[in-house]
């Protein structure tokens, strides 16, 4: 991330300021054996502290954890690295700032110089603008209010800004919109004032979409994707998002949405829409490391048959066979399934995804009641809808067959109610609103999760419950930059109630908590009710808490502080503050392509109880 940042702002300093040439990029040259650095020494530096300018440097001080990969000096780097130096002082008003790099080897061991001239701080003063359209005046000014007078005048902000003005005309029909910057000094310097200057050009519409590339797919299906038709106002965010849905489809390797003829038609210009498509039968097998809510670490197996363009319609149907295995603690069978997928990406004509799913569950032991076994089988019809670009609702409805049996003689009292076959119809409805920049290393956002479940009643079938879970995830940063360094938290509620007085939950309806995924330093599915002999019942209602500081630690390595709380009931009565269960730790996590791979200690905190001691949990993925 830091390479990322220092790269980002050279360039703008190399383009757009200037003068702050560094004394690297004329008198450091490159040495064939190079050193490992020793030290960075920082002089003439005083609004920024030496912290802060190394952070933003590429060369690095070795430290003793750096054996496998030793920081060695690249005086190429150098340049790159006094041009970032430059670039924090010009953003943050010091556009005179210069900086000299330099370095010395002693005992083949190299010590890097750096020496600030820092100059005379420059202040926002007026921000203002004129010309455009007074439609759009009050848009405009809205993004200016971003500019507060007296902060540090930063023209990198001056020409992102006028980016967002050049998009509110480009996404009103301007795409031809000019915005030119005029500064103006006063007082020797110290106040800037801004005025942007705007001429919005001749508006413009869209005209014809015409297709490249197909060999499987009809035309109408990657076009009905696109959000805008012919003559209607050029919106320059409607071309992304219209890029955005095609890619969605799933179909296409490949896609681009380009103008046709801007010359001849510069007003109404046409557009090619180019499409790589994939190759509709496929074969896959997967394997890997998986977390689910009942385990630590399980390794997962997938065998999968589709086709995904059914006579080139988009039409999706796979068959898939699935297994899943514990790992750590014991090696176990957790979860076996066959499952028969079709997907009609536009029901009736409209965008509503409709999702048919059929499966078998072979027989196994419950993962929640290990003294019976559990098969089912059984199918749901889902449909999808999204509103906007962050939020997405599923409904539809469930039929479920459901078998318990091997229960041992001395335990049927126990599962009396369960035995035998259930059968079960349910309604489903799910709520998400996903604005994380990252599902998987979240760095912002948050995430909203809202799913509802009704089983039985004036469907008919052995069970009559409803059940509904509320998770709510937020990811704050705490520093600036683009790099992990945030507070994460997450609240979930889970209810799960019968019908009548008459009914019964079932234990694989309840809920279980404990371990990797909801509190940790407890063994997995441990806390909430428990039965005479200590085995837990399963909760009817649940309440988790969870707070992480989130960091980079070196290389591909980060670390996490947590704290976790919750418990689960079997009523409301029982629900009390003694009754809740705390536990405080730390994680070290190593970051992979398919996400974190974590080892977290969590160590009980005695609250209300005699819990004690802790536990270590290894998984993959974030807890939350």
């Amino acid at each position: 991330m830091r390479f990322r940042n220092i790269l980002f702002y050279a360039f703008i300093s190399t383009i757009l300021l200037s003068s702050g040439k560094t004394h690297a990029q004329t008198e450091i040259k490159e040495i064939r054996n190079k050193p490992v650095v020793k030290d960075i020494i920082v002089s003439g530096n005083t609004y920024f502290s030496r912290a802060k300018i190394v952070d933003q440097m590429f060369t690095q001080k070795n430290k003793f954890y750096n054996f496998l990969k030793r920081k060695k000096l690249n005086a190429r780097r150098l340049v790159v690295d006094g041009l970032a130096i430059d670039s924090l002082y010009h953003i943050n008003g010091f556009l005179e700032g210069k900086t000299e790099m330099d370095y010395k080897v002693e005992n083949g061991k190299a010590v890097v110089e750096v020496k600030i001239s820092e100059g005379k701080q420059s202040k926002l003063g007026q921000v203002k603008f004129t010309g455009g359209l007074e439609k759009l005046a009050s848009a405009v000014e809205g993004i200016l209010r971003k500019e507060e007078q007296g902060k540090p005048y930063n023209p990198v902000e001056i020409k992102e800004l006028t980016f967002e003005i050049r998009t509110i005309y480009a996404n009103s029909g301007y795409p031809y919109v000019e915005v030119e910057t005029q500064t103006q000094n006063r007082e020797d310097k110290s106040i800037i004032d801004v005025e942007y200057r705007i001429q919005p050009g001749e508006k413009v519409f869209f005209g014809e979409v015409n297709c490249e590339g197909l060999k499987f797919t009809h035309p109408n299906i990657a076009k009905r994707e696109i959000v805008f038709k012919k003559g209607e106002t050029y919106s320059r965010d409607k071309i992304i998002y219209s890029q955005q849905r095609i890619y969605e489809t799933r179909l296409f390797n490949y896609i681009s949405l380009d103008v046709k003829n801007f010359e001849k038609k510069p007003l109404n210009p046409d557009f090619n829409l180019r499409l790589v498509e994939k190759k509709p039968n496929y074969v896959r097998f997967h394997w890997g490391l998986a977390q689910n809510q009942q385990q630590d670490l399980s390794l997962d197996f997938l065998g999968e048959w589709g086709n995904g363009n059914l006579f080139g319609t988009g039409r999706k149907l796979s068959f898939t066979a699935y297994t899943s295995w514990v790992i750590v603690t014991k090696l176990k069978n957790v979860n076996n399934r066959l499952s028969l997928n079709y997907t009609e990406p536009w029901f009736l004509g409209v965008r509503l995804p409709l999702l048919l799913d059929v499966y078998y569950e072979p027989g196994i032991k419950s993962v929640f009641q290990e003294d019976y076994h559990i098969q089912s089988w059984g199918g749901d019809v889902t449909f999808l809808k999204e509103f906007g670009r962050y939020t997405r609702v599923w409904w539809g409805f469930g039929y479920q067959r459901v078998t318990i049996f091997g229960v041992p003689k001395d335990q049927q009292d126990k599962f009396l109610k369960e035995m035998g076959i259930n059968v079960r119809r349910m309604l489903n409805l799910s709520v998400e609103r996903d604005t994380r920049d990252n599902p998987l290393i979240p760095l912002r956002g948050a995430f909203t999760q809202i799913s509802s479940e009704y089983v039985g009643g004036f469907l008919g079938g052995q069970n009559n419950l409803i059940k509904f879970v509320i998770s709510w995830n937020r990811y704050n940063p705490l520093s600036h930059k683009k790099k992990l360094d945030i507070l994460a938290t997450r609240f979930k509620l889970g209810y799960a109630e019968e019908l009548t007085s008459k009914d019964y939950v079932p234990t694989f309806d309840r809920f279980y908590l404990g371990g990797a995924s909801t509190i940790r330093g407890y063994a997995e599915n441990s806390m909430g009710p428990k039965d005479k002999d200590g085995q837990p019942l399963g909760a009817k209602i649940i309440l988790i808490g969870n707070i992480e500081l989130r960091r980079e630690l070196f290389w591909k390595f980060g670390y996490t502080i947590f704290a976790d709380g919750g418990n689960g009931w079997l009523s409301s009565k029982e629900m009390t503050i003694p009754s809740i269960r705390i536990s405080c730790g730390a994680g070290i996590q190593f970051f992979t392509p398919i996400g974190p791979l974590r080892l977290d200690y969590g160590q009980r905190v005695k609250l209300g109880g005699d819990e004690k001691g802790g536990r270590f949990h290894l998984s993959i993925l974030y807890v939350f």
